[in-house]
């Protein structure tokens, strides 16, 4: 086995990292939306947290550091390469704005559900928050740009 073969293998579970980060934030972020009891939706909106922080964000960031090195592998020339140009600015995008929108949105709605739970009952902020459908947009943007990546990383059309 090359070291190319063990980057690609490893370029592919940082992917499948990132992919079951992305579901299990949104997935508990729905069930929070969809709770009607104030413990549920706290609990589901702590695990959102959590799996933001040890799936989400740790396999966005090895998904660029095994593509980068990857890419540097197989000799191709990061910044004069059509096809990994895009690459690079999908994955910029979803790092530096879909990523940070998603967290600051599912930090509003934990504080608030923190808040609540302070209180004894809902309050306005919490049902703000799982009424804005900021988590799920953001999180739905980086998956559709994940499937470009893809698309665009196994056709190399430029």
């Amino acid at each position: 086995m090359s070291i190319a073969e063990l980057l690609l293998f490893a370029h592919v579970l940082s992917a499948f990292w990132y992919v079951i980060g992305l579901s299990a934030v949104q997935m508990a972020y729905v069930r929070a939306t969809q709770a009607s009891e104030l413990g549920a939706q706290a609990s589901a909106l702590e695990e959102a947290s959590h799996f933001q922080g040890v799936l989400l964000v740790p396999g966005a960031i090895a998904i660029g550091a095994t593509g980068l090195f990857y890419w540097m592998k197989l000799d191709y020339e990061l910044l004069r390469t059509g096809f990994l140009l895009a690459l690079e600015g999908l994955y910029l995008a979803t790092l530096f704005f879909c990523l940070p929108i998603l967290g600051m949105a599912l930090r509003r709605a934990r504080i608030a559900a923190l808040k609540a739970q302070r209180a004894g009952k809902t309050v306005p902020e919490l049902e703000e928050a799982l009424h804005d459908g900021v988590p799920l947009a953001f999180g739905s943007l980086a998956t559709i740009i994940l499937v470009a990546m893809t698309l665009i990383s196994v056709s190399r059309p430029f």
